[in-house]
Order: structure tokens, then C-alpha cells, then sequence
């Protein structure tokens, strides 16, 4: 029986059976039981191909998202469509350039032909040793008294000094480098100085035995002319020259002042309130004494009025203890010898005398036992004709004891009126006057001393033999034997009669 001819049911029921033939064997099985079968098969198969479908899904890749969820391992490519590992990408490319640059190479690189490179080719060693063999040579050491014969390049260091260098060359110290700009035969710095360049490189502080660097010198050493191996600019020599005895000016406007070294230059004395009494250093505390000069101005015209003294600390100034500028705008330069003051210069000093002339201040003899005059005053005798002349006069007083004390009016060097009757005065006040007139010849001269309390004043006349077409020297002076203190004397008048 086919089974094309078995009848056909409209809708199976679990009780029907279903008729199997297979070859010639027919069986028979309830629909219900074919129906579990199929599902228990199905289920089975199902699970199997999902298993097989997960394997193949790790053993594949993805054409949409090609990753491998565990490392591939795969042996070295043999053919150029073979699959590659990193580490043979790696080895393969470690030696390579790459064209962005940032290759770093480890293993040599070799040229073949000549050298002919671009502007940012790679070069090789041999290439630039030859480059670096024609600007930078080895430095040779230079035993000759002048210039080696030599190649452009070519550097030598000095191993000895030589004041004069290939004979008429510049001085080369130890260290120095010698390099040879052009091509060169060597010898005098005549003949070949221009063909090299020498580099110090030993260089020390210049002195007048040694060439070197130069310091600038500080303002301290400028002022105190203390340094011997730095250099002045011109500006620090303008500044010193403004501080120097030429150019410092120093404002004084008060009643006594003791004069600075650094005050060196111009005094400007403002004498219009009072009489000014300047006191020079001592010329040995001095530190540069022969740089020392001063010049002392009246500068407001007031000297006629309120005089102004100068006095010499442990020293005199021209033999004097002090001077006393009486004209008005009178100047005078003083300079020293190392130990004592003497007048360079003397403006509007009274030579010729028109008007009476007055000293003022308290002085005193400055040691005991010599006679020092305490007032001075130059007096030109051409400006007197026959019958004129003028009249000394001076005062002061005795300290009250027993001690020897001399007063004197000294004319041209000669002795003329003087308390010698009365060596001891004790607390005496004086006056002495001297009068001298010009004869046809000599002078006439007559004078006396006045003494407080007593009786026998001094008078006296005397011989003067003045020449009357010069200049002399006129003073008053004064001795005490036993105390500077011993004698005061408080005023010089010089008064012209004509």
C-alpha cells in the first residue's frame, strides 16, 4: 500500500495513530507520542546549534567589529599575504626612518659613493670629522718666541710670557691662544701678526708691569688716592677735580670752624653776622698733605668790618701763628711743606694803606720762650712822600703773676717799642703805639707803652733804616717765658698819616 492512497484526517486527535513505513516495514505511533518525540528532538538539536553557534562566535571574527576576545597566536609570515605579529612588525621597522621624523636610530647607517647631501639629510661621521677637521683643530703648544707656520684654523697655546711677542709684537701671557686665520708662514708680528687672532684667556688685573683688565675705582679711592691698579673715568676725574684744591667750594657761616681735609679747595666765608675764626688740620694728620691746598675768600665783603682769622694748628703759616684777613673780599691761598702753612697768594692784602686798618681778637703766644708775632701787616712805603708815614698801635693785657713777659712793635725785622723796663708786669692792662715819619733820608721814629698802675711807662725814639720805595713787614710780638697764657693781646691799628 502507497501512502499517496492513506485517507486524510481534517484535524488529528491524540488518539489517532500515525502509520510509518519504512522500505517494508510499517509502524504505528499516536500522535501524541510523534508530537513529544519531535519536540524532545527539536530541543536537543536547538541546544547543540546554539553551543556550536557560541564556539564559532569565538573562533570568528566580526566583519562589522573584528575583535578577538583572547590574544592570537600565530608563527612568523612566510608569504607576503600572511597574517604578522608585533614583535616581527617591530624587529622588522626597528631600524627604519620614518618620514614624519620622530625615528630614533640604534644600529648604523651606511653610504655608498660620494658625499652629496641636502639641507636636512643625515650625514655621516666621516663626513663631519672632515667639516669639523677644517674649523676645529687640536691645540698645539707654542715654544717659539713668534709666529708658527700654520693653516687656516690652526690653534696654539702660549706655555711661557713674552713682554714682546715675534719681536715687535704684544705682550703673550701663559694661556693665551693663537689662531690662525689664513694661511701663514710664520715669523715677526710684522710679518705675520695680522694673520692670526690671539684670545687672552689668562687675563689679570693690569698694572705698569703687567697687561690685564682694568676695575673702575670706587669714589673712596679717587678721594683718597689710594688705589694703584684701578682706573678713573673721565667722569670720576671731572668729580674729583670738583673736589680738589681748584674747584670745592665749602660754605662757612659761623663764628668758628676747623677746617677738614676733604674741605680742600674754596672756604666761602659769610662773616656778616660775626668775626670768623678758621683753624687749619695739623699738616701731619694730613693723609695726602701735598694735595692740600685751601684758599680762604671773604666772599659778602665784610673782612673790613668782622674780620677773619686764620690760625695753624701746630704749625705757623709763614712763620705766624695766624693771619687775619682785614680788606673787604680779600683771598688768600695757603699751601703746606708738610709740616707748616705758608701764603701761595694774598688778594687785596694792605700794601698800601688809605684808611686805618684794625686786628681784632684775642691771641696768645703759641709756645713759651719765643717771640712770636701775633698780628702781621704789609705796608707798601712808596705811597709816602717826605713828612708822612703812620702810626702802630696795640693792646692787651698781663696775666696776674710774677712770670717774665714781652711785648714788642717790630718795624722791617727791627725791635722798636717794648715793656723790657717792666719784664714781670702782674695783671697790667697795655697800649703801645709807635709813630714813624718819613725823612729825607731815614725815618723818625718815636713810641711808648703804657702800663696799668704804673708809674715808669716807656718812651723811647728810634733808629729805623727803611728803605722807602719797598714793601716791609710790620707786627707786633709777643714772649712769654714761663705760659702762652701769660699774654693777650686784643687789636692791631695800622693808621696811614698823610
Amino acid at each position: 500500500m502507497k501512502i499517496s492512497n492513506l485517507p486524510k484526517a481534517s484535524k488529528p486527535k491524540n488518539s489517532d495513530l500515525i502509520t510509518i513505513v519504512q522500505g517494508n516495514a510499517t509502524k504505528s505511533i499516536s500522535v501524541k507520542d510523534f508530537t513529544n518525540s519531535l519536540v524532545k528532538n527539536t530541543t536537543k538539536l536547538s541546544s547543540e546549534i546554539k553551543a556550536l553557534r557560541a564556539e564559532v562566535f569565538k573562533r570568528s571574527l566580526n566583519k562589522e567589529n573584528p575583535t578577538l576576545a583572547k590574544n592570537l597566536k600565530i608563527p612568523n609570515p612566510k608569504s607576503p599575504n600572511d597574517a604578522a605579529t608585533k614583535n616581527y612588525v617591530d624587529d622588522s621597522a626597528a631600524h627604519r626612518v620614518k618620514v614624519d621624523g620622530s625615528s630614533k636610530i640604534s644600529a648604523p647607517l651606511t653610504y655608498s659613493g660620494k658625499f652629496s647631501f641636502s639641507a636636512k639629510d643625515l650625514v655621516t661621521k666621516e663626513y663631519a670629522d672632515q667639516l669639523l677637521d677644517a674649523a676645529v683643530k687640536t691645540v698645539k703648544n707654542l715654544n717659539a718666541a713668534s709666529y708658527p707656520k700654520a693653516s687656516a684654523g690652526d690653534m696654539f697655546i702660549a706655555v711661557q710670557e713674552y713682554k714682546t711677542f715675534a719681536t715687535n709684537g704684544p705682550d703673550l701671557q701663559m694661556g693665551d691662544i693663537l689662531i690662525c686665520l689664513s694661511e701663514s708662514e710664520g715669523g715677526t708680528h710684522g710679518e705675520a701678526g695680522s694673520q692670526f687672532a690671539i684670545i687672552n684667556t689668562n687675563v689679570v688685573l693690569a698694572t705698569e708691569d703687567e697687561a690685564g683688565i682694568l676695575k673702575i675705582a670706587t669714589d673712596e679711592e679717587v678721594r683718597s688716592f689710594s688705589s694703584d691698579i684701578t682706573a678713573l673715568t673721565p667722569k670720576k676725574f671731572k668729580d674729583s677735580l670738583e673736589e680738589s684744591s681748584m674747584y670745592n667750594r665749602t660754605l662757612i657761616d659761623r663764628a668758628t670752624y676747623t677746617v677738614l681735609e676733604e674741605d680742600r679747595g674754596i672756604l666761602a666765608i659769610d662773616n656778616r653776622r660775626s668775626s670768623c675764626t678758621i683753624t687749619l688740620p695739623t699738616v701731619s694728620s694730613l693723609s695726602n698733605p701735598h694735595m692740600f691746598k685751601i684758599v680762604i675768600k671773604d666772599e659778602f665783603g665784610q673782612a673790613d668790618l668782622k674780620n677773619i682769622t686764620i690760625k695753624a694748628s701746630g704749625a705757623t703759616i709763614d712763620s705766624n701763628p695766624q693771619i687775619t684777613l682785614l680788606n673787604k673780599y680779600q683771598a688768600v691761598t695757603i699751601y703746606n711743606d708738610g709740616k707748616n702753612y705758608y701764603i701761595e697768594n694774598n688778594t687785596h692784602a694792605p700794601d698800601e694803606v688809605s684808611e686805618k686798618l684794625i686786628q681784632s681778637g684775642l691771641v696768645m703766644p703759641v709756645a713759651t720762650g719765643t717771640a712770636f708775632a701775633l698780628y702781621t701787616a704789609s705796608l707798601d712805603l712808596n705811597q709816602f712822600d717826605v713828612g708822612q708815614g703812620f702810626i702802630i698801635e696795640t693792646s692787651g693785657f698781663f696775666a696776674a703773676n710774677g712770670n717774665t713777659k714781652t711785648v714788642a712793635i717790630d718795624v722791617a725785622g727791627t725791635t722798636t717799642v717794648t715793656n723790657a723796663t717792666t719784664t714781670a708786669p702782674n695783671s697790667d692792662h697795655f697800649t703801645a703805639r709807635l709813630t714813624v715819619i718819613k725823612a729825607n733820608k731815614y725815618a723818625i721814629a718815636y713810641g711808648y707803652m703804657l702800663l696799668e698802675g704804673i708809674a715808669a711807662d716807656t718812651y723811647g725814639t728810634y733808629a729805623l733804616d727803611l728803605d722807602w720805595n719797598s714793601t716791609i713787614k710790620l707786627g707786633v710780638t709777643a714772649n712769654a717765658a714761663t705760659a702762652t697764657s701769660d699774654i693777650h693781646i686784643y687789636s692791631m691799628i695800622l693808621e696811614p698819616l698823610k
